[in-house]
């Protein structure tokens, strides 16, 4: 990347432009001033009447001109902030487009080693099974990360939730984690039921899904605990049905905390993954009028991601 000279980088021409109105202002009022200071001279030379020299378009002129130079620096100062968001917003989007070609070029390189190892090599059945095995979990890596950007996009382009279904949300959860327990081997998983009788909420059950798989993908990915661990709880308040997702993570900064569920935005700057699995997360939570909020101690402590769905809208029985 070429970098532009200093006095052509948009900071300096906006400082510049911002002296330049300032002292294009100090000039006006100061010539302002020794022109009504001469004319009051005058007036007292000569014993003219002021009114006929002053008008109170004079004043009128100064505010609008005021006004309008006020205009001028606020609109520059709106200019500069959108340039950061900006910057910012490019700066993560670099971020996402090297970590999600990281997350796709990895388990491509790793099954093409696989597929190598079985061209060259004579492996025995309980070997085949094996790499069989790493092929089958980076073919599911390949394609949640193609789907990711896929659900994400016909997310994005929604501004209601469609095709909700009155749905008993704990027993969509234990089928979820009873029919796909093959993708979850490298954590331990623990739900904890505390609602008795059923939960039933209007939802898309392929969304919630989704929110379930990146929610659990999220536990698995940024944790460095042994063993992994993720504790499900199910729970009503006066107001809300409540879903925490409690992990034994690396946990997240306070300051990061309110950051997460960003567009393209990861937790440190070695972080692996897209920087969209919270933010889909979160489209998915907000479709269904509820809210999420994320609460951890601090690095090494683990997070607990607490998704909230008004009770105003819970059903009473099913369909």
């Amino acid at each position: 990347m070429i970098k532009s000279r200093w006095w052509f980088h948009p900071l300096t021409i906006f400082i510049l432009s911002l002296v330049a109105i300032g002292m294009s202002l100090f000039l006006y009022i100061r010539s302002y001033l020794s022109v009504t200071e001469a004319f009051e001279d005058f007036i007292i030379k000569h014993n003219i009447n002021p009114s006929t020299i002053y008008d109170s378009q004079t004043w009128v002129m100064i505010l609008i001109l005021s006004i309008l130079v006020a205009c001028i620096i606020l609109g520059m100062v709106l200019i500069y902030v959108y340039y950061q968001k900006v910057i910012i917003l490019y700066r993560q989007q670099q971020n996402f487009i090297n970590g999600f070609t990281h997350e796709l070029k990895t388990p491509v390189a790793s099954l093409k080693l696989f597929l190598d190892t079985f061209s060259k090599h004579e492996l025995t059945r309980d070997q085949q099974l094996k790499y069989l095995n790493y092929m089958r979990r980076d073919t599911e890596r390949l394609s949640d990360n193609v789907n990711l950007i896929l659900n994400l996009a016909k997310i994005e382009d929604r501004d209601q939730l469609d095709e909700a279904v009155n749905t008993d949300l704990t027993q969509l959860i234990r089928e979820f984690l009873d029919k796909s327990p093959h993708l979850f081997e490298d954590i331990d998983i623990e739900f904890d039921n505390r609602v008795e009788g059923p939960i039933f909420f209007p939802l898309n059950k392929d969304m919630m899904e989704m929110l379930f798989m990146n929610m659990i993908t999220n536990a698995i990915r940024y944790n460095e605990s042994d063993p992994r661990k993720l504790l499900i709880i199910m729970r009503r308040t006066d107001k809300f049905i409540e879903m925490v997702f409690r992990d034994n993570g690396i946990g997240i900064n306070k300051s990061e905390q309110k950051k997460i569920f960003k567009k393209f935005y990861q937790v440190g700057k070695t972080a692996k993954g897209s920087g969209l699995g919270l933010y889909f997360v979160g489209q998915i939570v907000k479709l269904h009028r509820g809210s999420i909020r994320v609460f951890s101690e601090g690095l090494g402590k683990g997070a607990s991601f607490i998704i909230e769905l008004p009770r105003k809208y819970e059903m009473k029985g099913s369909n």
